[in-house]
């Protein structure tokens, strides 16, 4: 409730105390728009005779889920209370780092699957990511794997859709080099600077990752139309019945039986913003809290980056990841992949960049995949260069 809210609600009254109140302080998580929880914790003040019930029994998530979600409530303030579980117990939630963002996405999508093999159906489960940057990530995920999901539209944000339309009038010089120049018209800058609020990070994010898709799409022959076919075949899955891909905001008051939340990190969630703004850190930790009770059986929370500083909070011992570098010169499987890159870009009169970026043959390397089913789960290869690349690399792979 915020203040505009509660005025309007003494006006209601009027004199009297009829007022009927029910809420989870816990749950306060809209401070963006003046929200907050004193109002709900002063009501017993303000209406000293109010009788109050606690409503304690948790009927949605297993002991083992609730039990986790409850070592953050001595730091989440107001009305103290320990929610107590009635369902069955479940299994334990998984809490795990890893070495880089793709292995996360990867154990995410493993996970996905082994679920739904279990009879877990797609619409039971829920990525929650803390900012909407993240979004396209998980999308590009299950699309290339062909996975159903919802809630999440990349063409549909700005960034996207702006730079399709303005497409339509673009030059004729390759696909990539068009869509750089146009997303460079519309506004993409690079590095982005400090200060951007979520909304253009958001379109910064996707107008990067637009360009890096047309770069991998981009064989020197592909068109526009080409393209934009490509990518409502990968990000148009709106249907009911897939993955909900959501923000931990609208994920407040529904329930899945499995939930997974990526990326909890130092400068993600809590996000950055909120290091500098008084109360806000709070209102994160209340974010993580309702995340994870969001579950009902399975839960797992991931990290690629540095730590959150909640995952102590929560009574785990998170060492900070020591990224590996596939990309270092004396690695022989990336200098291998590298030298079979060079051969196939000069064959096809294109760019090395083309075939592959840098950080994907690292991927690449550090996986080390050996079936083509394998490869498709390293982030930066879709379908088409599957279908163009995949079994000179497991060759190149196999050589090395």
């Amino acid at each position: 409730v915020n203040l505009l809210q509660q005025s309007l609600l003494e006006l209601w009254l009027g004199g009297g105390d009829e007022v009927c109140a029910v809420g989870d302080d816990y749950q306060s998580i809209y401070g963006f728009t003046g929200a907050s929880p004193e109002w709900l914790l002063g009501l017993a003040t303000r209406f000293p005779h109010a009788t109050v019930v606690r409503l304690e029994e948790n009927y949605r998530s297993s002991p083992h889920v609730l039990a986790l979600a409850n070592r953050l409530t001595p730091k989440l303030g107001g009305a103290e209370k320990t929610l107590r579980a009635t369902r069955a117990e479940g299994p334990e939630p998984v809490v795990r780092g890893f070495d880089s963002p793709g292995e996360e996405g990867a154990f995410v999508l493993e996970r996905v699957r082994a679920l739904a093999g279990e009879g877990v159906p797609y619409e039971e489960m829920a990525v929650l990511i803390r900012l909407n940057s993240r979004s396209a990530d998980f999308e590009e995920l299950f699309g290339d794997a062909q996975i159903p999901f919802q809630g999440a539209a990349l063409l549909a944000r700005d960034g996207a859709r702006q730079l399709l339309k303005a497409l339509r009038s673009a030059g004729f010089g390759s696909l990539a080099e068009e869509v750089r120049r146009v997303a460079r018209e519309q506004g993409l800058v690079e590095p982005v600077p400090e200060g951007l609020g979520e909304r253009e990070l958001v379109r910064q994010a996707d107008l990067r990752r637009l360009c890096r898709l047309a770069e991998e799409f981009d064989d020197g022959s592909k068109t526009v139309e080409e393209w934009v076919k490509s990518l409502r075949a990968r990000f148009d899955h709106g249907a009911e019945g897939g993955v909900h891909l959501l923000t931990l905001h609208r994920a407040k008051g529904l329930e899945f039986e499995a939930v997974f939340i990526p990326r909890v990190e130092e400068k993600e969630l809590p996000c950055k913003q909120s290091l500098r703004l008084p109360g806000a850190l709070a209102e994160e930790r209340r974010l993580l809290y309702v995340g994870m009770t969001r579950a009902k059986r399975h839960l797992a929370l991931t990290w690629a980056g540095k730590p959150s500083r909640f995952l102590a909070e929560l009574g785990v011992e998170a060492a900070p990841i020591v990224k590996r570098k596939a990309e270092e010169p004396d690695n022989p499987v990336y200098v291998a992949l590298k030298r079979w890159r060079l051969q196939r870009a000069k064959a096809d009169e294109i760019p090395a960049y083309v075939v592959f970026h840098n950080s994907t043959l690292a991927e690449i390397a550090e996986r080390r995949p050996t079936t083509i089913t394998e490869l498709a789960s390293v982030p930066g290869i879709g379908p088409a260069k599957l279908e163009r690349y995949g079994s000179e690399v497991l060759a190149a792979l196999e050589a090395a």
